[in-house]
């Protein structure tokens, strides 16, 4: 599952992360094992938002929230963000109308592209739904029979009703345990099941979803599952489960930001006659700004730290700029002054016995307003694509470095955004700024949306690690002639734990 997002202000960033997790579940079947090689990633792991009004009125675009939970700030809601208003049901949009969000001038308030159609009152939710694909990988230890089934269990909100769990709106409850995902007005053929040693077609119809509940605490959940009709699932078949559309819960009451949400998804087999063969339960973790996939044991923690601006050294040079959990706010910069930087610290520990990756990449370069940068490079000068004004990533010095390849960065006409790495404690950086007797060794953030380029890893061990951290130290340089506006892109941290 995938961690912190990133947007540039000029600029911030808001990064996003990612985790994989697996826990056991305890089986009283004398046959009943735990499935290997389980894990489960997020398409998308940002966590939805979902913010109580205080006041919004028809013609105006701006948008001011309560304070009150789910999110009791606009920190987690970016430009360019979908949002739209629900009444106190949480069932629709008012208006049927999604707008966009233009700026967050302050925790309370924002502003949206165009004016309100109609005025909005205390009793509504602004919402920001956040949705994606599961991918769901496991080996099995036993075979499936005929009339077996696969089963996949994922968390609901307890208090909802079938419906509810299942209109498109993100979920939020005072726990964990109380909460879950929404369906999404779930069709089987967004849920498929592939295995190239167990054939996916003699699984039989795909997709068959209830809501149930369960115990006498009303614990709700969303089962999807599939039954055996031809030929035995043999012992040792890796399965591979992708569930689309599903949308992700909003915070849950007292929920710190940057602290991920983490909710278990039970994967489970059982023979014709209901009694488990196989089952584990891999963790799925959504949080502010965060692509989170993880694999195997919680253990795998991803913690973002902002760094102090000022007189500090990072990098082999001084921090001008303060940054958070969640941002690199560049603020007002003066085009052609130079060299500005800033840096966020990583730290990661898990126990998990292959190691970790940690992946950076960015969704487009640094645009004005926010504008499309058709490809890697300007079509002319320092800041002209053939679509949109951007600052571009930097080549470093004479064309030497990419988003794969590091180079020395030491004139600052040489302008753009690029980034660098030094340890903190350990040594999983795969490249350092002092590296080769070079001033600083720098790179491209991988442009993915854009440049069709590949995230490139920043962060890796092959082993369990405790609390390996680097540096991530940020830099940019602007010309002279550079136009003036607001720049600002997205970028995310992706970790990754193999067990």
């Amino acid at each position: 599952m995938t961690f912190n997002k990133m947007v540039f202000r000029l600029v911030p960033f808001i990064f996003v992360a990612t985790f994989f997790a697996l826990s056991a579940l305890s089986i009283n079947n004398v046959y009943a094992s735990t499935m290997t090689s389980a894990s489960v990633t997020m398409g998308n792991s940002r966590m939805s938002f979902k913010a109580p009004i205080s006041s919004g009125s028809a013609g105006s675009s701006l948008v001011t929230i309560s304070g009150a939970v789910p999110d009791t700030t606009t920190n987690h809601l970016f430009p360019g963000d979908a949002v739209c208003f629900t009444d106190a049901g949480n069932n629709v949009c008012r208006d049927n109308t999604t707008y966009t969000v233009a700026n967050v001038p302050s925790t309370t308030t924002f502003n949206v592209t165009t004016p309100l159609t109609t005025a909005l009152t205390a009793t509504d939710y602004a919402v920001a739904s956040q949705s994606g694909t599961l991918t769901i990988t496991a080996t099995t230890v036993n075979q499936v029979p005929i009339g077996g089934k696969l089963i996949v269990t994922i968390p609901a909100n307890d208090a909802n009703s079938t419906a509810k769990n299942n209109d498109g709106m993100p979920d939020s409850a005072a726990s964990v345990a109380l909460n879950g995902f929404d369906l999404s007005s779930f069709a089987v053929a967004r849920a498929t099941v592939t295995g190239a040693s167990c054939t996916a077609a003699n699984w039989g119809t795909s997709g068959t979803a209830t809501t149930f509940a369960t115990g006498g605490g009303g614990t709700t959940d969303t089962t999807i599952s599939w039954t055996r009709a031809t030929s035995i699932c043999s012992a040792g078949s890796v399965l591979t489960i992708s569930i689309t559309g599903i949308i992700n819960p909003a915070p849950i009451t007292g929920h710190t930001q940057g602290t991920a949400d983490v909710y278990g998804i039970t994967v489970a087999t059982t023979d014709a006659s209901s009694n488990t063969i196989d089952s584990v339960v891999p963790r799925v973790a959504p949080v502010e700004a965060v692509l989170i996939s993880a694999t195997v044991d919680e253990t795998l923690t991803l913690v973002i730290a902002g760094l102090t601006g000022g007189a500090q050294t990072y990098c082999g040079s001084q921090t001008y700029v303060t940054s958070t959990a969640t941002s690199i706010p560049w603020s007002s910069q003066v085009a052609g002054a130079g060299f500005k930087y800033s840096a966020q610290q990583l730290t990661v520990s898990t126990n998990a016995a292959s190691g970790y990756v940690v992946t950076l990449q960015e969704n487009d370069q640094m645009g004005k307003n926010g504008n499309t940068c058709t490809g890697t490079a300007p079509s002319s000068g320092e800041f002209t694509f053939s679509a949109g004004t951007c600052i571009r990533d930097t080549v470093c010095t004479v064309s030497t470095c990419s988003e794969s390849t590091a180079g020395d960065w030491t004139t600052a006409t040489n302008y753009g955004l690029g980034y660098s790495l030094a340890s903190q404690s350990g040594s999983d950086a795969p490249f350092y700024y002092n590296e080769k007797n070079r001033t600083y060794s720098a790179k491209q953030l991988a442009d993915v949306t854009q440049g069709g380029e590949t995230a490139q890893s920043i962060m890796s061990n092959s082993s369990p690690v405790s609390a390996s951290s680097i540096y991530v130290c940020y830099t940019l340089s602007i010309p002279g002639t550079q136009p003036s506006g607001y720049y600002y892109n997205v970028a995310k941290y992706t970790a990754t734990a193999t067990f």
